[in-house]
């Protein structure tokens, strides 16, 4: 990623530190968005420091039909699968695919779900899934499994990811109802990175830059996508320079879903 300058204005936070159990995620990894007015699925292939334009790699998946879909490597085996939490609850896993076409959902097997969210945790071997319950409750899993609860978060509060903020990490990463990000220690203790992100709403949180390192993806105010990469560095007391100024990664792109 392209440096830039650290963010000085920041806010103080003092917990503790606790031992980490969420997956520790592999090498940095390629952007997938869904673009909510064509449904169409893209993927932003990573580059050294910058990104691809995007590909496409699935269509018709609409809102509508498919409230929340995530992207992920969940056999460990390279291949890409996409599960789709649909509006009456339940879970479709989508087999590997080069395009996935949302006709594909008749074909698949369904079975009940109760996440009201659903994000892909990073990992070294197959990729996990968390779920946030209508009570907050989030569970950590696989693509057909729901796992233990690893965590409870705010009610509306937004699932962005597991990822390393802190170095001893991955911590969980939630945005809270005020605009607040917050990083969220497996023994409890929460980390306030602030809600200043010069204009842009955060929406998810990944290692993409192959670090090991937490990098927070956002929409800036005029609808760009965005990426604030980790700095390297954190610091309790003075969280605002754990990350950089953003990097584009695609100007103008209207409404997109980060899917994985």
């Amino acid at each position: 990623m392209t440096a830039g300058h650290d963010r000085s204005e920041g806010r103080m936070d003092t917990q503790r530190r606790s031992a980490p159990s969420l997956p520790r995620p592999g090498a940095g990894t390629d952007l997938v968005v869904r673009d909510r007015t064509t449904g169409d699925l893209l993927q932003f292939a990573y580059r050294a420091d910058s990104f691809d334009a995007p590909v496409r790699i699935g269509t018709g998946f609409h809102l509508g039909r498919v409230p929340h879909l995530v992207a992920g490597d969940f056999t460990g085996d390279g291949a890409r699968q996409l599960l789709c939490l649909l509006p009456d609850g339940r879970e479709v896993l989508l087999p590997p695919a080069a395009s996935f076409d949302i006709g594909d959902l008749s074909t698949a097997p369904h079975r009940p779900g109760t996440a009201v969210q659903a994000v892909v945790a990073r990992a070294a071997g197959p990729d996990r899934v968390l779920r946030s319950a209508a009570d907050g409750t989030v569970r950590l899993g696989t693509a057909t499994d729901l796992g233990d609860a690893v965590a409870t978060i705010t009610p509306g509060a937004v699932l962005l990811g597991a990822a390393d903020v802190t170095g001893t990490g991955p911590e969980l990463l939630v945005r809270l109802p005020g605009g607040a990000i917050s990083a969220i220690e497996t023994g409890g203790a929460r980390h306030d990175l602030g809600s200043d992100w010069d204009g842009a709403l955060v929406v998810a949180a990944a290692d993409l830059t192959g670090d090991a390192l937490a990098d927070l993806i956002a929409f800036g105010p005029a609808g760009n996508l965005l990426v604030f990469p980790h700095s390297g560095v954190f610091w309790p007391q003075f969280p605002a320079v754990t990350f950089l100024s953003p990097v584009a990664v695609a100007a103008s792109v209207g409404a997109y879903d980060v899917i994985g």
